[in-house]
């Protein structure tokens, strides 16, 4: 927990200083840093996405998730009170570790135990975040108003050193026996993929394969997102004429997944 709180401490210093740059209007002022979507645990598998979006810290009509509702830590105090307070930094640490086990994950991205979404293409590869075998973490770690592949300065923003470092950072507290990272821009920040490849009955599901360049840790790079499968596919065919949007369903997730995983298998040896 010391280790993670000052992980937390850190990523608060990062969103002072984004709360006083020309970045601060797309940024929601009360949303805490997200360090991680699940409890860390020894030997998961951890999938890197983006960053928060809003809906997990406001409700369809815009109000902030209080209550039963509420996922995540939702500050009312100065970021320099919040930065010492012992309270918050626990129930900030909290809210985030139980996400799932506590039924508050958002299953319309991540998808429901026996559902669709990343849960489908994770339960083909023998693993899922509900069983606590996967757990989730964001390339950046504050919710913005938009979508941040969207906003004009947001990659800028995600590629910042200290974004980047507490990246890293992350991604050696968890210590995962695997990454998978989402999205081909995301991919493309890490050094160590070296092979890539697509699914056999689903060639429009492109992946890489590679170690993490400082850590050494497997990883897979997925040129699509299992949750927003038009992200990076388009709204078409592949080339045996199945619409991308047949992508998105748990049947073919789970054969992607699989086929992935038989892949990494063979390469990681």
């Amino acid at each position: 927990m010391d280790q993670a709180r000052v992980l937390l401490q850190d990523a608060i210093r990062f969103q002072q200083a984004l709360m006083t740059s020309s970045f601060q209007t797309e940024l929601i002022e009360g949303a805490s840093p997200v360090l991680w979507y699940g409890r860390p645990t020894e030997k998961q598998w951890l999938t890197i996405g983006t960053n928060p979006s809003r809906g997990e810290f406001f409700e369809r009509e815009g109000t902030v998730r209080r209550g039963e509702s509420q996922k995540f830590y939702w500050r009312d105090e100065s970021l320099d009170v919040y930065l010492q307070d012992e309270r918050a930094l626990e129930a900030t640490l909290d809210y985030a570790a139980t996400y799932f086990e506590a039924g508050r994950a958002t299953t319309s991205w991540f998808g429901k135990p026996g559902g669709a979404k990343l849960e489908a293409m994770l339960e083909g590869m023998g693993r899922s975040f509900y069983d606590g075998s996967a757990l989730h973490v964001d390339f950046f770690k504050y919710a913005t108003w938009g979508q941040m592949g969207q906003l004009r300065t947001g990659r800028q923003w995600m590629e910042h050193p200290t974004s980047l470092d507490l990246l890293e950072r992350t991604i050696r507290h968890v210590n995962p026996s695997r990454v998978i990272v989402l999205g081909r821009e995301n991919c493309a920040v890490f050094p160590g993929f070296t092979d890539q490849g697509e699914v056999e009955a689903y060639p429009s599901a492109r992946f890489e394969l590679g170690y993490h360049a400082t850590l050494g840790i497997p990883m897979i790079g997925l040129h699509f997102k299992p949750s927003e499968v038009f992200v990076g596919l388009g709204n078409g065919r592949n080339a045996f004429g199945l619409h991308h949007g047949s992508y998105a369903k748990r049947e073919h997730l789970i054969r992607i997944g699989a086929a992935i995983e038989a892949s990494a298998r063979h390469y990681f040896g």
